[in-house]
């Protein structure tokens, strides 16, 4: 049996990413984002997730969302909610899923290909090498342009990378934007002279009140306010009380909002007008900002969704839809 199937790249992968060297306000730019790209299972199998943007994955230095695929059943399982599928192309197997819609079950007509001749089969395998050739092995070129607005742009981009990956590596839960601002070698960064020397960044101190801190420079104040705000778009960080100086907290390490996200899940995907497609995203943010924080923004709230499937606590069953495992 052949299937054509048409979805969203769920791979997770690690190393080093080459989306570093293009900004993200620059991602939507790519001819390849947002579009289905027609990819090796292998290739597949092999992006490298983006850490920034949910739901986004990188081939080489292009930003891929979705894929389209064509291959032979190898491998079939039937669940309660969904059909499971291992589809060979030939470079690999990939599983994907077809969560069953029991209103439409009926009329719905199958993926399957009838491709008889191997006419299907034979099409993609030429196309596919033309399309590597010509887009995506070809290197994304971002647009130049020297002006102050731009550099300070990447200037801010950067810190923001930085910052995300110093509240990382420290497991930092909680912070003040005047305590980053203390922090060496990220004021390095957002000095415009980059020529300052850069010293040993310390651990951030995580406690209920910020600590004081030397006088910081308010074109350097700016660039690290810029950054924050990136971050809290990105939904990485967050406020429970807004503010200009208001304690921000990392998504990631914040477990009372992860284990509320879920309990509503878990608890909301049971009921009769949810049994079928699992809980709608905007249903979720609802409960989330009724039950936690008002004030939390849909970016928090998906980068949570996504890290309850990636640890299989969750999973997808529609276009924004979820339900507990």
């Amino acid at each position: 049996m052949v299937m054509d199937f048409h979805g969203s790249a769920v791979m997770q992968s690690y190393g080093k990413m080459e989306e570093d060297t293009v900004p993200t306000i620059l991602w939507g730019l790519d001819p390849m984002h947002g579009v289905f790209a027609k990819l090796y299972i292998k290739d597949i199998l092999e992006l490298k997730n983006s850490g920034p943007i949910p739901g986004v994955f990188f081939y080489k230095t292009h930003p891929i969302t979705k894929v389209d695929i064509l291959g032979t059943i190898v491998q079939k399982r039937e669940r309660e909610k969904f059909f499971s599928f291992g589809v060979d192309d030939g470079t690999g197997v990939i599983s994907c899923l077809w969560w069953k819609r029991r209103r439409l079950m009926e009329g719905a007509k199958p993926a399957k290909v009838v491709d008889p001749v191997f006419a299907a089969q034979i099409s993609r395998m030429l196309e596919l090498p033309y399309l590597y050739r010509t887009f995506y092995d070809q290197t994304f070129q971002r647009p130049t342009d020297s002006t102050d607005a731009n550099e300070q742009g990447v200037q801010t981009l950067s810190l923001q990378r930085n910052i995300k990956q110093f509240l990382n590596q420290n497991g930092v839960k909680n912070f003040y934007q005047r305590e980053l601002e203390t922090i060496d070698s990220l004021v390095c960064i957002a000095q415009q002279d980059r020529a300052s020397p850069c010293l040993q960044h310390h651990p951030l101190q995580t406690s209920q009140e910020p600590p004081s801190s030397a006088c910081v420079s308010k074109q350097i104040h700016e660039v690290f306010q810029d950054a924050v705000c990136v971050l809290q778009e990105e939904g990485v960080i967050f406020q429970k009380v807004a503010g200009p100086s208001e304690l921000y907290l990392v998504t990631d390490e914040e477990k009372e909002l992860h284990r509320m996200t879920l309990g509503i899940i878990r608890d909301d995907s049971m009921r009769p007008k949810h049994v079928d497609k699992g809980c709608p995203f905007l249903h979720i943010l609802r409960c989330v900002r009724h039950s936690y924080c008002a004030g939390v923004s849909e970016a928090t709230v998906q980068r949570v969704l996504d890290k309850l499937e990636c640890d299989s606590e969750i999973v997808s069953t529609m276009d924004r839809h979820y339900t507990a495992s």
